[in-house]
C-alpha cells in the first residue's frame, strides 16, 4: 500500500492534465484540487513513517582488510520516502527542521559517493542549522554528527572524527538509552574508529561492548550483529589472532548468508575477508575454496554477465594474488586477462578501471620476468593515470616505478633510472608535505606502504653501482633522507602543545593537523573528483602553509621537530676528521622480480676522500640466523669467537684503510653485535684498533656539535627497588653502584636526587623534568614477539604483539603485582614501558644510562632501528643512551660505571673517550668481551 503512494505521486505530476482537460477551468480546478488531495495525503503517510526510519536506519562502520566503508542499514522503501519528500514539499512549506533534514540528506548522499568535500559542507551545514534551532535531540541531528565522524574517519582527520562519534554516542544515551540503535550503532563505530588508528587495545574494549550492544538491540540474528562479528574478526587478524579472527568472521557469515545473501555485496565481502584471513593463515585450499564460493555468488547474486560486472573482476584480482602466492602464476594469468576484458568491454580502454587491471596484468608479467610483455601493459596504464590522474598521484608514482623496474629489467639503465628518481622524488615531497602531522600509528601505515619502492631502487643501485657510480650518491642521499623516518618525537611534541595551557596555540595545531590530514585525503583523488567536488587544492594548501607559518613562530618545539632539511651525502662527509669514516649498514630485501622474504646487507662508505663506496657483504644472507646466533652463543658461554670479525667486519676493513674512528649507523643485526667485541684472527679486538661512535642516522653527525654536554645540572639515580614479593629477583649490587655515581658526582656541579627501594617509582621517573643525567639500575625486560597467550610483567601478550614499545621495558618499585595484573594499561604499576618512557621530559638531557639486562634489545626493523627503550628514550630527547645487549654481570658493571663516570666528569673526558676507556680498562679485569663489552653507547 505504502509504495503504491508513492509511485501514484509520480502520477499525478504527469497524467491530470489531459484526464481533466475535457472540463476547460473546471477540470483544471478538478485537477489541482485532486492533486493536492493525494499531496496532503502523501505528506502524511511520509511524516507518519519518517520518524520510524530517523530512529531505525544508522550507518555501521565495517573494517574490511582490503578497505573500510560504511554499510547503510537501510530500511525497505526508505529511498521513496526520502525522494517523495523532496519532491511533493515546496522550500517555503518546510520547517527549519526540515530544510536541516533536507542538508542531512545531501551531505549523506555525497558521502556514500565519497564525495567528501560536498559530503563535509552539508553535513556541517546540517549540524549548524540543527544546532540554531536547536533541535540538538533530534535523531537526524544525531545521525547528522555520526555521519560526520564516518566521514571524518574515512578521510584519516581522526581527531575530529573521534570528538564527533562520542558526541553522537552520547547523544544517543542521553535521549534514548544505551538500549537504542543509535547508541549502539555509534559504539560500533568508535570502536572501528579505534581500529582505523591503530589502537588495537582499546579498539578490542570499545568492539566487544558494541557487539553487546547490537546484540540486545537489534538481535544475534540482524545484519548489524554480522557486521560486529566481522568487525572483531578483522580487529583479531591484525593482532595476529588468526584462530579467533576466522571463528568471529564465521558467525559473521552465518547470519549474514541468511540476512544479506540475495540483496547485497556486503555478503560477498565478508566471504572475501574469510578468505584473506585464510590466506595469510596459509591455508591456501581454504582460501581458494572461498574465493571460489565469492565468485560464484556474485555471479548469481547479480543475474548479469559476469564480463560486464566490474565487481566480479575484483574478486577474480583477488583469487589471482592468492595464486601468484603459491606459484599458480598461469592461472593467475588467465585471471587478470579475464578481468582486463570485463574492464574494457564495461568501461574502455582508456578508464582508470581499465588502467589498474593493465597495471596488475603487467607487474605479474615482471613477476614472470616477461618484461617485453610486462612493457606495453605497464606504459598504457601509466599513461592513462597520468591523464586522469597527475603525475604525484600516489597510482602514477607507483606505475612510475613499474615502469622503472621493466627498463631496469630490459637493460634501459638511463631510463629506469629516470624513472626511479620521478618514483622516489614524488614519494620524499609526499613525505615531507604530510608526514608531520601524523601520529606515529599513521605514520607507520604510510612508511609500509613507500619503504618497499626504496627498498627495490636499492637493489637497482647495487645491481648498476660498478658501471653507473653516480647511483650510489643518489642512494645515500635516500638513505639519509629516509632512515629513522618514524623516529620523531611528534607525539611528545603534540602533547607538549596540548598541554602548553595556550588556547590559541591548541586551537591552531589542531586546525593545521586537520587542514594536512583533509589534504592527504585529497592527494588521492583523481582529477575528475577534485573537479566536480570543486576542491579548491592550491587554497587548502595556502590555508595549511599559513598555520604552519604561525606554529613556528609561536612554537620552537614546533619548529625544531616539523620544519625539516634536506641533507645530503656531502654535507655529511664535511663533518668527518681526517682520521675518521662513516659505514651506513643497509638491511634490504633481495629483489628478485619482485622483493623476496630474503635479506641481505650492504655497507655505503664516506670519508673526506671523495665519492661514496659500496661494500657488499657476501654472506649478508646468513648474518641473521648463523651468523648472528653463532655470536651471541660464544658471547653468551664466554668461549673465543674467531669468526665474527671476519663474517661483520673483515669486508669493511679491507675498504677502511688506516681510519681510526668509525662512526656507524647501524641497520638490522647491526643493532644487537657490539663491534667492540670482536675479535681478529690475529689477535686483539676492534675496540683496540677504533674508537667507534653509533649513530641512528648519518645525519646525526651535523648535530655533533650541538650534542655536547648541555646546561641542566641535575641527576636522577634510581636503583634497588622494592619490586613488592619474592616473585621477583632483588638486585642489590645496584644500589651500591646508583650510591657509588652518587658520590662521584655529588663531589662535582651535578645535583643528584638518589632514589632507591620504595622510593625508586614508575611515577618518580615519569615526575622528572630535564634531568642532565639519568642513571637506572634494575631489572630490563624485552618480550620476544611469540604466539604466546597471557601476561608477562602485567603486559597482555596479545595486546602487546602489535605495538612493540609494550614489550619492553624497565621493573620499578612494586613491579611484582604487575604480575598478578589482569589487564595492561599505562598507570603507575611498577613498569615502565617504551611506550611510556616516549613522552618523558629528556630535551635537555644529555645522557641516559639504563644499568639493566638487555635494555638495547627491542624488535629490528629495517632502515628503522631497534623498537624498545633505545627508541623511546632518543624520542623522549635524550642526546645519548648506554644500554646493554645482554645480560650482565653486577660486578663488571659496578666497575665500568664507576671507571666511566670518573673519567668523564671527575676528570672531565669526552663523554665518548671516557666510555672507551672505560671498557679498555675493564678487559684488564676480565678479558672475555661478555663482561666488558654488553654496554654500547648511542648517539
Amino acid at each position: 500500500m505504502f509504495k503504491k503512494i508513492i509511485y501514484s505521486v509520480v502520477v499525478v505530476i504527469i497524467w491530470p492534465t489531459f484526464c481533466f482537460s475535457q472540463f476547460g477551468n473546471l477540470g483544471k480546478k478538478l485537477q489541482d484540487k485532486a492533486a493536492e488531495a493525494i499531496k496532503e495525503k502523501v505528506i502524511e503517510k511520509t511524516d507518519e513513517k519518517q520518524s520510524e526510519y530517523d530512529t531505525s536506519s544508522f550507518n555501521y562502520a565495517i573494517a574490511f582488510l582490503d578497505k573500510t566503508e560504511s554499510f547503510q542499514n537501510q530500511q525497505k522503501g526508505e529511498r521513496l520516502v526520502k525522494t517523495a519528500g523532496f519532491l511533493i514539499k515546496e522550500s517555503n512549506e518546510k520547517s527549519d527542521s526540515e530544510k536541516a533534514r533536507d542538508l542531512y540528506e545531501l551531505g549523506r548522499i555525497n558521502y556514500s559517493k565519497r564525495n567528501y568535500y560536498l559530503g563535509e559542507i552539508y553535513l556541517t551545514g546540517a549540524k549548524i542549522a540543527y544546532e540554531l534551532i536547536p533541535a540538538t535531540s533530534d535523531p537526524v541531528y544525531l545521525k547528522t554528527l555520526g555521519s560526520l565522524g564516518l566521514l571524518y574517519s574515512d578521510m584519516g582527520r581522526f581527531d575530529k572524527a573521534e570528538e564527533l562519534t562520542l558526541a553522537a554516542k552520547q547523544g544517543w544515551e542521553a535521549t534514548n538509552g544505551k538500549s537504542s540503535s543509535g547508541y549502539a550503532a555509534e559504539a560500533n563505530n568508535a570502536g572501528v574508529l579505534a581500529f582505523n588508528q591503530g589502537n588495537y587495545s582499546e579498539a578490542e574494549k570499545l568492539l566487544r561492548a558494541s557487539k553487546g550492544y547490537i546484540g540486545s538491540v537489534e538481535g544475534k540474528a540482524s545484519t548489524p550483529y554480522a557486521i560486529a562479528l566481522n568487525n572483531l574478526g578483522i580487529l583479531y587478524q591484525y593482532m595476529g589472532r588468526y584462530s579467533e579472527s576466522l571463528n568471529e568472521i564465521n558467525q559473521c557469515l552465518t547470519i549474514a548468508e541468511e540476512e544479506l545473501r540475495d540483496n547485497s555485496g556486503t555478503y560477498v565481502q565478508f566471504l572475501t575477508n574469510k578468505a584473506l584471513v585464510q590466506q595469510e593463515m596459509g591455508d591456501y585450499t581454504g582460501a581458494e575454496a572461498t574465493y571460489e564460493q565469492a565468485l560464484d555468488l556474485q555471479t548469481s547474486r547479480l543475474k548479469l554477465n559476469r564480463k560486464s560486472d566490474p565487481d566480479y573482476a575484483h574478486m577474480l584480482n583477488n583469487l589471482a594474488s592468492l595464486y601468484t602466492e603459491v606459484g599458480k602464476l598461469e592461472e593467475a594469468e588467465k585471471l587478470l586477462k579475464e578481468s582486463l576484458e570485463i574492464y574494457i568491454n564495461k568501461f574502455s580502454e582508456d578508464h582508470l578501471s581499465t588502467a589498474t587491471a593493465k597495471s596488475d596484468l603487467g607487474k605479474l608479467f615482471l613477476y614472470q620476468g616477461k618484461y617485453q610483455e610486462a612493457e606495453p601493459e605497464l606504459v598504457s596504464a601509466h599513461g592513462v593515470m597520468v591523464s586522469k590522474l597527475g603525475e604525484e598521484h600516489p597510482k602514477t608514482v607507483k606505475a612510475k616505478e613499474n615502469l622503472a623496474v621493466v627498463y631496469w629489467k630490459t637493460g634501459a639503465i638511463d631510463k629506469a633510472s629516470e624513472y626511479f628518481d620521478l618514483a622516489l622524488g614524488s614519494s620524499l615531497a609526499f613525505i615531507n608535505k604530510y608526514f608531520p602531522p601524523l601520529s606515529e600509528v599513521e605514520k607507520t601505515k604510510y612508511w609500509d606502504q613507500l619503504k618497499p619502492r626504496f627498498y627495490t631502487y636499492y637493489n637497482f643501485v647495487i645491481e648498476n653501482a660498478d658501471s653507473n657510480p653516480e647511483l650510489l650518491e643518489k642512494f645515500i642521499n635516500y638513505r639519509i633522507a629516509t632512515k629513522g623516518l618514524l623516529l620523531s618525537a611528534t607525539t611528545k611534541i603534540r602533547n607538549a602543545i596540548l598541554n602548553s595551557g595556550n588556547q590559541d596555540l591548541v586551537d591552531l595545531y589542531e586546525q593545521w593537523q586537520d587542514q594536512k590530514r583533509m589534504l592527504a585525503t585529497y592527494y588521492s583523488f583523481s582529477k575528475a573528483e577534485i573537479s566536480e567536488q570543486k576542491i579548491n587544492i592550491d587554497s587548502l594548501e595556502s590555508a595549511a602553509n599559513d598555520s604552519e607559518k604561525l606554529l613556528s613562530e609561536k612554537s620552537s618545539d614546533f619548529a625544531n621537530s616539523f620544519i625539516s632539511s634536506e641533507i645530503t651525502y656531502q654535507e655529511v662527509a664535511n663533518q668527518l676528521s681526517a682520521d675518521a669514516a662513516l659505514v651506513e649498514i643497509v638491511h634490504l630485501p633481495i629483489f628478485n622480480n619482485s622483493l623476496s622474504t630474503a635479506h641481505t646487507y650492504v655497507a655505503i662508505l664516506l670519508d673526506q676522500k671523495g665519492k661514496p663506496r659500496l661494500v657488499r657483504l657476501p654472506d649478508g644472507t646468513d648474518f641473521d640466523a648463523k651468523s648472528f646466533k653463532l655470536y651471541k652463543n660464544l658471547i653468551k658461554q664466554k668461549l673465543p669467537d674467531e669468526y665474527s670479525y671476519n663474517q661483520f667486519w673483515q669486508p669493511i676493513a679491507n675498504e677502511l684503510g688506516s681510519v681510526s674512528k668509525v662512526w656507524l649507523s647501524p641497520d638490522g643485526v647491526y643493532n644487537q653485535v657490539n663491534l667492540n667485541t670482536l675479535r681478529k684472527p690475529s689477535g686483539g679486538y676492534f675496540i683496540s684498533d677504533y674508537d667507534l661512535r653509533i649513530v641512528g642516522n648519518p645525519k646525526d653527525l651535523m648535530n655533533k656539535e650541538k650534542s655536547k654536554t648541555k646546561t641542566a645540572s641535575k641527576a636522577l639515580l634510581v636503583g634497588f627497588p622494592n619490586y613488592g614479593s619474592s616473585d621477583v629477583t632483588p638486585l642489590p649490587g645496584t644500589k651500591k653502584e646508583v650510591q657509588m655515581v652518587s658520590e662521584a658526582l655529588g663531589t662535582q656541579t651535578y645535583r643528584t636526587e638518589l632514589l632507591m627501594e620504595n622510593e625508586a617509582t614508575e611515577s618518580a621517573i615519569k615526575g622528572v623534568s630535564q634531568p642532565g643525567i639519568m642513571h637506572i639500575a634494575t631489572h630490563g625486560f624485552f618480550l620476544e614477539d611469540q604466539e604466546s597467550g597471557g601476561k608477562v610483567f602485567g603486559v597482555q601478550i596479545d595486546q602487546a604483539r602489535s605495538n612493540p614499545l609494550l614489550r619492553a621495558g624497565l621493573m620499578l618499585a612494586g613491579a611484582s603485582g604487575a604480575l598478578e595484573s589482569q589487564s595492561f594499561d599505562r598507570s603507575d604499576n611498577g613498569i615502565l614501558t617504551a611506550y611510556e618512557a616516549m613522552n618523558l621530559s629528556l630535551t635537555a638531557t644529555d645522557l641516559v644510562v639504563l644499568s639493566a639486562c638487555e635494555t638495547g634489545k627491542g624488535d629490528i626493523k629495517s632502515g628503522e632501528g631497534v623498537y624498545g627503550l633505545q627508541r623511546a628514550f632518543m624520542v623522549a630527547g635524550a642526546s645519548k643512551m648506554i644500554m646493554s645487549l645482554w645480560k650482565v654481570d653486577d660486578e663488571a658493571t659496578q666497575k665500568l660505571m664507576s671507571q666511566f663516570y670518573d673519567l668523564w666528569v671527575t676528570k672531565h673526558q669526552p663523554i665518548q673517550t671516557a666510555f672507551r676507556n672505560a671498557q679498555l680498562s675493564l678487559m684488564k679485569s676480565y678479558d672475555h668481551p661478555y663482561y666488558w663489552g654488553a654496554f654500547v653507547m648511542v648517539e
